[in-house]
């Protein structure tokens, strides 16, 4: 119990600590024309995090993600970690679909936003389908983008129906779609939870990319139940590595 306390304690203290130290550091960065730079600095706090929390992380088929050109990532979300082990691992220039509130965060949301991450309110409305669009030309001039395309974190490990939002974004910025799956990070610090699992295992899955050429808007529903069904089967396989099997 001790020991949990004080694991919990130091996972805790050094995520605050290293977000503070890095948020002005990567704002900074991304000023600059390089976005390699500001990259890197999220590459090296996302690592240190995980590390502070003791979690053994891999990646399997980082292969699959096409070296030239822009991507749209869809994958599930089961922890506030889940960023995490995707900085610590894709190389690609990438931003993230995140929810507003997070960029109201002193220091963390100015970072998020300075960096290029696309504030959504999640209601559908005209605010966020405008985001949306200027999303889409971003995809297809500078940026690839994550979406965790079931909105919401996943209590208790299992899929929830994906919205259609990142099947319309790739459709829209016609470029290629990247499933990828994470499985343990929802034992690490589960969803209302406050004690840190120490030393969980965790393994992000990446599947080969699914054209967009020549569909249109009409095709996203399609699309996003394909989606739905590439993330589960590498899903399967996530939890299989991680040991988190719901």
């Amino acid at each position: 119990m001790i020991r949990n306390l004080l694991q919990t304690a130091f996972a805790g203290t050094a995520a605050v600590g290293l977000t503070g130290v890095f948020s002005p550091v990567v704002s900074a960065l991304s000023l600059r024309e390089d976005p390699q730079d500001a990259d890197r600095a999220l590459n090296a706090w996302a690592r240190l995090v995980l590390a502070s929390a003791g979690v053994r992380h891999e990646a399997v088929g980082l292969e699959h993600i096409p070296a030239d050109g822009n991507v749209v990532f869809v994958c599930n979300h089961q922890s506030h970690y889940d960023a995490l082990v995707h900085l610590a691992h894709i190389r690609k220039h990438t931003r993230y679909v995140a929810k507003a509130e997070l960029f109201k965060i002193p220091v963390f949301g100015a970072a998020l936003r300075r960096s290029g991450n696309i504030p959504v309110e999640r209601t559908g409305g005209r605010g966020d389908k405008a985001r949306l669009s200027e999303a889409a030309r971003a995809v297809r001039e500078r940026v690839s983008v994550l979406f965790f395309a079931e909105g919401t974190r996943s209590e208790d490990g299992f899929l929830r129906p994906f919205k259609k939002g990142a099947a319309a974004l790739a459709i829209q910025a016609g470029v290629p779609v990247v499933p990828m799956a994470v499985s343990g990070t929802r034992l690490i610090l589960p969803k209302g939870g406050r004690a840190v699992r120490w030393g969980q295992r965790v393994a992000l899955m990446v599947g080969e990319p699914i054209s967009t050429q020549d569909l249109t808007i009409q095709d996203r529903e399609a699309l996003t139940r394909r989606l739905e069904d590439a993330v589960a089967q590498l899903y399967s396989e996530a939890c299989k590595r991680s040991g988190d099997v719901p």
